[in-house]
């Protein structure tokens, strides 16, 4: 309880100057974001100040959870568990180029059903922002907030290098339902959001996760490379083998 506590105080405090943070340049720490990489490593303060001692798995850690945001089929073979930042360049690639193709071949096919787990990444401000705003779209929508902020990442970075960060996270929150500037605001630094977010960022300390994007399938860490094909023929050789077992009992 205590850790949940310190960092959802450390989190308030990150957003607690919420529309005027998306007024000022940051453009050192995005230009840190945009480095090559194929994993975003985890640049999470809100987990730095926490005990250096190996985890006990919490429950939840590799399975879905009834709080969680869901899509697909509840009786799909394929549980898959989405760690990403609505920040990291690399998790955009993998929403802009990978998820169409996935979701229609497998989510909509009722072959996986995702669930999708907040990771914060720097900048943490905002990062948490954009999550935010997801979490206040209606439940259907969740994944079209995600996959939206994931589309305009680039151009994000660019009106917050600009100051004009404000008028961009408005017209984003307007899609997700937000009526006003108000409304984002209030939305921003809504308690219940800024608890599920510190809750997944546990669940992910707990399953050990340290960067972006990443996947837990069908109760395990995903050690593959994320591009589709890979990814495509773990998940079929994955349902075939449930198959077999099935024919097997």
């Amino acid at each position: 309880m205590k850790y949940r506590n310190s960092n959802l105080k450390l989190l308030r405090r990150f957003i607690g100057v919420t529309i005027s943070a998306l007024c000022f340049s940051i453009a050192p720490a995005i230009t840190a974001q945009q480095a090559d990489q194929h994993y975003h490593k985890q640049e999470n303060p809100l987990l730095q100040k926490t005990e250096q001692t190996e985890p006990t798995p919490i429950a939840g850690s590799f399975s879905e959870l009834a709080s969680d945001h869901v899509i697909g089929d509840s009786k799909a073979p394929i549980r898959m568990i989405i760690y990403a930042s609505v920040t990291c360049p690399h998790c955009a690639h993998w929403f802009n180029e990978i998820w169409p193709d996935f979701k229609t071949n497998y989510v909509d096919t009722g072959k996986v059903r995702v669930v999708f787990r907040e990771f914060i990444t720097a900048p943490a401000n905002i990062s948490a922002i954009g999550f935010q705003i997801a979490n206040c779209a209606p439940q259907d929508k969740y994944f079209d907030a995600i996959a939206l902020q994931m589309k305009e990442q680039k151009s994000i970075f660019k009106a917050l290098e600009a100051g004009s960060g404000k008028e961009k996270y408005l017209e984003i929150a307007k899609q997700a339902g937000l009526e006003d500037e108000a409304a984002m605001e209030k939305c921003i630094t809504n308690e219940a959001g800024i608890e599920r977010i510190n809750k997944s960022m546990q669940l992910a300390k707990s399953a050990k996760i340290k960067g972006v994007p990443n996947f837990i399938i069908n109760g395990k860490i995903y050690e593959g490379d994320s591009e589709l094909k890979p990814l495509s023929q773990y998940i079929d050789k994955s349902i075939k083998k449930g198959a077999t077992q099935l024919l097997k009992r």
